[in-house]
């Protein structure tokens, strides 16, 4: 095959990517969603439920036995920036089998904190107060957050994420040693999360995307204390 033949058969071999990649929606754009802002002593948490993605679609496939993934990727950032808080990544993936025998769910999660398995969840209320909400989970130390600025988090949940890399990524996320969660915005793991909110594809059998409203806004440093009175 020479010329226009070869030609001809290779435009044959990359028309069905050409197509497949033509046919591929564009991510859904980022919503309000309302969060719940919290401190203690040390730490920065938030509350916040997005529930609503479980349709009835994804219920009758939680109740059918097939294996469900329910990913959320949440990364923290300065009002304006594009550049996210390094460190700052809210994690959960979680994996639902119904065991259609004996009618209880089985769980996995793995987040931030660890991970953890629940072999019999009774209900699929209990398996969306796992999978499908946070409360009052630490995100970032308070002292790693500019005093008097505003911070929003921009998050991506996917069920059923095509690619395993997604939670390959989780899994070497929360395998780290025990204080390395902390991290610079060059650290070659947490830029691969941040890939994930600049991706022009969706790469999931269902996608959602929020970022939080109200903002956080950080109280300013506290006034200087008065001077002492002259006697």
């Amino acid at each position: 095959m020479k010329g226009p033949a070869l030609a001809f058969g290779l435009a044959a071999l990359l028309l069905p990517a050409a197509a497949l990649a033509q046919e591929q929606p564009p991510p859904p754009p980022f919503l309000p969603r309302a969060v719940t802002w919290s401190w203690d002593k040390t730490s920065l948490r938030l509350s916040v439920s997005y529930r609503e993605i479980i349709d009835e679609t994804i219920r009758q496939r939680l109740t059918s036995g097939i294996p469900t993934l329910l990913v959320f990727n949440g990364l923290l950032f300065e009002k304006g920036s594009s550049t996210p808080v390094p460190g700052a990544l809210l994690l959960k993936s979680c994996r639902v089998v119904y065991d259609v025998w004996d009618e209880v769910y089985a769980v996995e999660v793995i987040q931030n904190q660890g991970s953890s398995y629940s072999p019999a969840v009774a209900t699929l209320e209990g398996v969306l107060r796992k999978c499908a909400q946070f409360d009052r989970t630490p995100l970032i130390e308070r002292s790693r957050l500019k005093q008097d600025a505003t911070y929003e988090l921009k998050a991506i949940i996917e069920i059923n994420p095509i690619s395993p890399e997604v939670i390959a990524r989780i899994k070497r996320w929360v395998s780290r040693p025990k204080g390395s969660a902390t991290v610079g915005a060059g650290d070659a793991l947490f830029g691969s999360f941040v890939g994930l909110f600049v991706a022009q594809i969706g790469n999931a059998d269902r996608e959602f995307r929020f970022y939080s409203s109200p903002p956080l806004q950080v109280p300013p440093p506290p006034p200087p204390p008065p001077p002492p009175k002259k006697k």
